[in-house]
């Protein structure tokens, strides 16, 4: 009988977000080998998230247990995001500690997995494992928490308490995982982590949602599929655009864009570039499979460490990648992994994203590396998986 655990996760199915999907893929993959995985998460309609029930797998070994709605969650959310303290889930860290005591005890379960975000899932592994030491607890950063260059705070004294938090959980954990060597050498440099203690788990893709189709179409779909907010920017993509005028690349952009964005792209490249709505996440693994060419759009900064949980299904979708990304990103770094060509340009050089797109034309399957799309496939991760979270 092989070693159940507990996953503290608030976002799983039916959440849609990337980090509810990686859960999802980390716990169904256990699963597969024979671990009777346990999945602590937030109630099945929780506020202020968008759900898609589509997304939801069930396994025999897998066990779903959900934290109650709590009275005035709403007020809850909005008062603990004024605190600045991890996040506005703050509160959830309550009931899910004396929830996840509870199916620790009735289960015999020594093993427990924290996943952010949000980071409040790591408050709740911490105050297992000091109720229960010899817990084997592995806490999984998809993003950096202090170091984040997205997340800011209004004080000081705001910020040293996520630190001394940040530092707590990170001394206390058996281990760390976080998504890319740099976000590793992040941990270890600017945190003092133990490096023996960090393995890197990248985001994976789910192999079984692929229906591969060769386009047939007059013009090469170049998607995008997301969100662009905060750092990020289409302006020098568009500005590109409206010089080359390629008459056979269209561009599909599935999801939000600022308004100063979106109406210079109608006004500027009205043929070439398509913006549609928000589609449910399977329907976008379509759209994927349909396209000729992937596009990722980073925020420009220097040694980025983040890895967009995107890329991962770009990967699965065995089509050329194509990025507007420092030169110095994980992004760019997986890219030289699974491509022989590296489509890549600084997102905030104009010039460099002509020069990539008039390379388009001659971009085709061939330059996907063989064998690539192995180490991010969640069928092949297994191994990877359980010896970061499971102590045997």
């Amino acid at each position: 009988m092989k070693k159940p655990i507990l996953f503290i996760a608030y976002d799983f199915p039916p959440i849609l977000s990337p980090e509810s999907i990686q859960v999802q893929r980390r716990a169904i993959a256990l699963a597969q080998e024979g671990h009777k995985v346990h999945v602590l998460t937030s109630c099945d309609k929780p506020d202020f998230e968008f759900l898609d029930p589509a997304l939801i797998r069930d396994h025999e070994n897998l066990s779903i247990h959900r934290v109650k709605k709590l009275p005035f969650e709403k007020a809850l959310h909005y008062i603990c995001g004024g605190l600045e303290i991890t996040d506005r889930k703050l509160w959830w860290k309550f009931p899910t500690v004396k929830a996840a005591l509870n199916l620790i005890s009735e289960f015999k379960i020594k093993n427990i997995y924290t996943h952010s975000t949000p980071l409040v899932n790591h408050l709740a592994g911490f105050e297992v494992k000091k109720a229960i030491p010899a817990i084997h607890w592995t806490a999984h950063f998809s993003d950096p928490w202090t170091l984040n260059p997205y997340i800011s705070y209004r004080t000081g004294f705001q910020k040293n308490i996520n630190k001394g938090l940040e530092s707590g959980i990170i001394s206390k954990c058996d281990i760390i995982t976080v998504t890319s060597e740099k976000t590793r050498d992040l941990f270890v440099n600017g945190l003092k982590a133990d490096n023996t203690k960090i393995r890197v788990l990248p985001h994976v893709f789910d192999p079984e949602l692929y229906r591969p189709k060769e386009s047939d179409g007059d013009k090469k779909i170049v998607a995008h599929t997301g969100n662009i907010y905060g750092l990020r920017s289409v302006i020098p993509l568009i500005e590109a655009i409206d010089q080359v005028k390629p008459e056979n690349l269209e561009f599909h952009f599935y999801g939000r864009m600022k308004d100063d964005e979106r109406k210079m792209a109608q006004e500027k490249c009205p043929d070439m570039i398509k913006i549609f709505d928000p589609i449910p996440y399977l329907k976008s693994i379509q759209v994927l499979s349909d396209a000729d060419i992937l596009l990722v759009i980073d925020a420009p900064l220097h040694n980025s460490p983040f890895f967009p949980s995107k890329l991962a299904d770009y990967i699965g979708a065995g089509k050329p990648v194509a990025a507007l990304t420092p030169l110095s990103s994980t992004t760019t770094d997986i890219i030289r992994k699974i491509q022989n060509d590296l489509l890549v340009a600084d997102s905030s050089d104009v010039q460099a994203i002509v020069a990539l797109l008039k390379r388009f034309e001659s971009t085709d399957s061939s330059t996907l590396k063989k064998g690539s799309k192995d180490f991010y496939n969640m069928n092949n991760n297994y191994e990877n998986i359980r010896e970061a979270l499971i102590d045997e």
